[in-house]
């Protein structure tokens, strides 16, 4: 009776922590807005076959680490997207990237950055 008992309450407490982990991934999916779904997608789109790398592209580039312009072109978009999501203007983007797609890349990043972890210290407070 109590290894029946022991067991029963190991089985309720594992399914209770995995029903709030499961709360916890939704909880932190729903707190992205669609401008950071959009920029993460765009990211995970490089993956795909048909925008890896091709063998004349890595030679190009060579041992740099840099994205080439065909799949940097592919994230421009949604970099330009969540960057307005932030209040920016065009002519404010114009301004401080001077139309440079690296630094349009890097503060798209740095803002994915701040609202993730944004979304994660609400997670944390709650």
């Amino acid at each position: 009776m109590k290894k029946s008992f022991i067991m029963g309450s190991l089985i309720l407490a594992f399914l209770a922590s995995c029903n709030n982990e499961q709360l916890a991934i939704v909880s932190y999916e729903a707190g992205k807005s669609p401008d950071v779904v959009n920029f993460e997608k765009a990211i995970k789109s490089l993956g795909n076959s048909e925008n890896k790398e091709t063998p004349e592209e890595k030679m190009q580039r060579g041992n740099s680490s840099e994205l080439n312009n065909r799949r940097k072109d592919l994230l421009i978009p949604s970099a330009l997207g969540l960057i307005k999501s932030t209040g920016a203007t065009e002519s404010k983007i114009r301004k401080e990237t001077q139309g440079d797609r690296d630094k349009i890349l890097v503060w798209a990043v740095k803002i994915y950055n701040e609202k993730l972890n944004n979304i994660n210290n609400n997670l944390k407070n709650q």
